[in-house]
């Protein structure tokens, strides 16, 4: 304090500074926030949530811009040929049965197996077909260009192998047989894929199938061949891997019956397909058994 009774700042002790005034009602408000912190808590934490909230929002609306479209779901033609072309370029066994019947009547059947390797064209198949009361064996081997077919004996070809040039290791049957066992070419999966070109066909996909140590989902088709005399119905088991497991057909050439004949020649086929990317090794014969043919092999195109 100096001399004139005014504190070192000039302010006279009489006349102390004016104290703020709080505005109506907030000295009450403030009273309650003292007994109560709670509730300034609570309208605190509240605001927090409701930035977080919007800035959460802003997030997800930037996400869902940014996120690429999902991918057209894969039709159940599309995942079937691509499983028919997967299985036909990896290595497989197979163990094929065929029946033949006209109406009620039993025809004759077939019994294939063999193991095939289409990306090193090798292959290894054989066949028992009973037709008419006859039984017939065949064997053949594929090594790279070349179709050995075992010729029965008896038959005055000279050799027990014949040597011909091999028609392919993949692709559609040639009309009239479709997926059966030829001479000339391994059974694959792929030669269904002539019917799945058919103008008019339809797959369906659905249902869940299962075998040793494979699951997967079944599909069904139905197509009409041959200016709509042939129908083709079947179903087909893919395993989550792509691989063609199983193969059903039945084939009805439908043909003689319209034109007052006796009932359609029906045929069934069963295809199983195991052991993919199974090493596949085929040895020609000596050449002391084999003789050169060119063009089809001795037993023709088909057995």
């Amino acid at each position: 304090m100096n001399g004139t009774g005014s504190d070192v700042n000039g302010t006279a002790l009489g006349d102390a500074a004016p104290r703020p005034v709080a505005p109506p009602g907030t000295w009450e408000q403030d009273r309650v926030e003292r007994r109560h912190p709670r509730h300034r808590q609570v309208r605190v934490l509240a605001a927090v949530v409701t930035v977080g909230a919007m800035v959460a929002a802003a997030s997800v609306a930037v996400l869902l811009r940014a996120r690429p479209e999902e991918p057209a779901a894969t039709s159940p033609l599309d995942a079937l040929s691509s499983a028919l072309a997967r299985t036909a370029a990896d290595s497989y066994s197979f163990s094929l049965d065929t029946t033949v019947r006209v109406g009620e009547r039993n025809r004759g059947s077939e019994a294939a197996s063999g193991v095939v390797d289409p990306g090193r064209h090798l292959g290894m198949e054989q066949l028992v077909a009973r037709l008419a009361g006859r039984t017939t064996l065949a064997r053949v081997r594929f090594a790279g260009a070349e179709l050995y077919t075992l010729v029965p004996s008896g038959s005055g070809f000279g050799k027990p192998w014949d040597e011909s040039p091999a028609a392919g290791m993949s692709g559609a049957m040639p009309p009239g047989d479709l997926y059966g066992f030829a001479s000339d070419r391994p059974v694959s999966p792929e030669a269904l894929a002539v019917v799945l070109r058919a103008a008019g066909v339809t797959v369906h996909g659905g249902g869940t199938v299962s075998g040793p140590g494979w699951t997967g989902i079944r599909y069904t088709f139905a197509a009409r061949l041959y200016g709509g005399l042939d129908t083709v119905t079947g179903t087909v088991y893919v395993d989550q891997q792509g691989h063609v497991r199983r193969l059903m057909t039945v084939t009805a050439e439908e043909g003689a019956a319209v034109i007052g004949k006796p009932p359609p020649l029906v045929t069934e086929r069963d295809i199983t397909f195991a052991d993919f990317g199974v090493p596949v090794r085929v040895t020609a014969p000596p050449p002391g058994q084999v003789k050169q043919t060119s063009g089809e092999p001795y037993w023709g195109l088909y057995f």
